[in-house]
């Protein structure tokens, strides 16, 4: 009788444990490491999801980098040449004016990985920097908090889009989650303060789409061209916001100081969010004015629908329409983008009444991965067989009390074999901040 209770037990535990399949995996052990005079960084793999944590001075964590993703930058790099053309005078023209604006971190990581990866600076910078050649993406951020999460704290959810068709393929299987653990940092009186940073990316790309740092705090970014769009004098003149948020994140202790960086112009009009395990706004940015800055609950202008209280819900158009230089292409889901800008708002903002006061980060998953439909109708996710001009690449969702990124990695379902197989991977960054 015993032996039987026994053997109910395991088979007990066996059910449970294949029932799991398909839920967030926990980040899995090391598979290689790298080190240098000031740190070691490691390297591992979950699914198609690459996880590189990197360790001590900025120059050595480019060397971590370039050492233990060196195949995979070197792939990258020709993949893009063949796409963008890295000798082009208009690249070779644009990269020198971004050169110009690089804080000087950037520059040593830069450096680094140079040193390690069989590429020289320009050529890794020219792969940094890949994304600008491919502007007009989709992507669509959603945040609750408040009386609108089971714990009352802020959860955040982000699908990152990318055009079709080249970049799609060359990008699929590169998502990549980097802690940059930065140590015995020179402050210069304050000027740099060197927090972690964990960043939701692409191999090769340095600065982050989802970022939260280690004091608990969070930037997502999203394109807003659709709205503004990019004004190539101005480049090498002003900074572009993603590496605005990846300073801001190493520097920034609290969303005060972020609001001190993010308040003015960016190169290109950008939609940034902002949030702490209580808050959450987002800022609309612009090559030529200030930023404004919108509270989650609240949107005023000719082109928005109502965000509910404590949600803070946009695609990828500005919601006032008071800017200079705006342009009224797109105005509604009857007269939409490409890449439905409109209809994944809308449908965001009705999945998230659905769930009003329900928000957990199973709940936001769920949201974030209901798939838009060819009506219109559905979701936010672009699936890659709606053959849309864009596709959704990867999901996060940030749970900022608990210091827990999940993240989804899609892939290009005709290069992956089995695309139904892949799982969410939950990276717990209490234990990756060193």
């Amino acid at each position: 009788m015993k032996s039987r209770i026994v053997w109910f037990i395991i088979l007990a535990l066996a059910a449970l444990a294949l029932s799991s399949c398909g839920s967030d995996s926990s980040s899995p052990p090391a598979t290689a490491s790298f080190s240098t005079p000031t740190g070691t960084g490691y390297l591992k793999k979950s699914d198609t999801l690459w996880i590189l944590n990197l360790e001590g001075s900025y120059a050595d964590m480019g060397r971590q980098y370039g050492a233990l993703l060196k195949d995979e930058l070197g792939t990258l790099f020709t993949r893009m040449d063949a796409a963008i053309g890295y000798n082009a005078p208009a690249t070779t023209l644009t990269l020198s004016l971004i050169k110009k604006e690089m804080d000087s971190r950037e520059m040593q990581i830069l450096t680094g990985l140079a040193m390690e990866s069989g590429l020289d600076f320009d050529k890794l910078e020219f792969l940094n920097a890949s994304l600008f050649f491919m502007y007009d993406v989709g992507c669509s951020a959603f945040a609750a908090t408040g009386n609108q999460t089971v714990s009352g704290f802020t959860i955040a959810g982000r699908n990152f889009d990318n055009p079709r068709p080249k970049y799609s393929q060359i990008l699929s299987g590169n998502s990549i989650l980097v802690i940059y653990n930065p140590k015995n940092q020179f402050t210069g009186n304050g000027a740099h303060r060197d927090n972690s940073v964990a960043v939701m990316t692409q191999i090769g790309w340095l600065y982050g789409l989802t970022n939260l740092n280690s004091k608990g705090i969070y930037l997502e970014y999203n394109n807003a061209t659709n709205s503004i769009p990019i004004d190539k004098t101005k480049i090498g003149q002003i900074m572009d916001g993603l590496h605005q948020n990846l300073y801001a994140s190493f520097d920034s202790d609290s969303l005060e100081d972020l609001d001190l960086k993010l308040s003015g112009p960016a190169l290109v009009a950008t939609m940034t969010q902002v949030a702490d395990k209580n808050r959450v706004w987002h800022y609309e940015r612009s090559p030529y004015e200030p930023a404004k800055k919108i509270l989650a609950g609240d949107a005023k202008g000719a082109y928005f629908y109502d965000n509910p209280p404590d949600m803070d819900i946009f695609t990828n158009h500005f919601f006032n329409d008071s800017w200079l230089h705006q342009r009224f292409i797109y105005t509604s889901p009857a007269n939409d983008s490409g890449s439905r800008t409109f209809a994944r708002l809308v449908n965001l903002q009705n999945l998230a009444r659905q769930s009003a006061g329900k928000i957990t980060p199973e709940k936001m998953k769920e949201i974030m991965t209901t798939r838009l439909l060819a009506d219109g109708s559905g979701g936010p996710f672009i699936a890659w067989e709606l053959n849309n001009p864009d596709v959704t690449h990867f999901t996060s969702v940030t749970d900022i009390a608990n210091m827990v990124m999940h993240i989804y990695p899609y892939v290009d379902e005709m290069l992956y074999p089995d695309p139904s197989a892949l799982q969410w991977t939950a990276i717990d960054l209490v234990g990756e901040f060193r």
